[in-house]
């Protein structure tokens, strides 16, 4: 006798009530192994390894310097691609790394009247929560992977502004890139 032969004679011993009970246990029960065993089969990545990437990762996530760029992504690149957002993440860097700003991510941001989200005295809540996930991952994605090749087109770039402003300075510097709404400049 058959498996499929097996299951339908004991199927046939079991009343409808208690059938009809049984099935949706019986059921996520075998769903649930069927993962268990599909899961085991189709990860072949070693699982220590996997976790000590994530802490590192959350780690990054937790400095307090991850969060002022990602709070400086959110206010000042919130509606732009993915890229815009990744070159006002990448010009805030620029500017740690230059000597005429501040050396924190921190001190950047709050340097006076550089960005208009943090001096414009009104209430800095983040309120849309996919741009905040966002801005989050562009800030990890600009201090985790300096080889981004965005990176090597904005490098040296200190200075950006809204299309749709004409700030005095504009017109002395060089302009090297316009993403979404940002103007880029040396």
């Amino acid at each position: 006798m058959n498996f499929m032969s097996r299951v339908q004679e004991r199927t046939k011993a079991i009343p409808v009530k208690k059938a009809k009970a049984l099935g949706g246990a019986v059921a996520l029960a075998g769903l649930f192994s069927m993962g268990m065993a599909v899961k085991s089969h189709t990860s072949h990545h070693d699982r220590q390894k996997t976790a000590f990437q994530y802490k590192d990762y959350t780690k990054a996530f937790k400095s307090r310097e991850m969060e002022w760029l990602a709070r400086n992504i959110y206010h000042e690149a919130r509606g732009e691609s993915w890229d815009g957002m990744l070159a006002v993440g990448l010009v805030t860097l620029n500017r740690v790394n230059s000597p005429d700003y501040p050396e924190s991510i921190e001190g950047v941001v709050k340097d006076y009247k550089q960005f208009s989200w943090y001096w414009d005295g009104l209430p800095d809540k983040i309120r849309d929560r996919k741009a905040w996930r966002m801005a989050k991952a562009a800030a990890a994605e600009v201090m985790l992977n300096p080889d981004l090749p965005l990176a090597k087109e904005l490098a040296g770039v200190l200075f950006y502004h809204a299309d749709y402003v004409a700030p005095e300075w504009a017109g002395a510097k060089t302009e090297v890139a316009t993403i979404g709404a940002h103007v880029f400049y040396m």
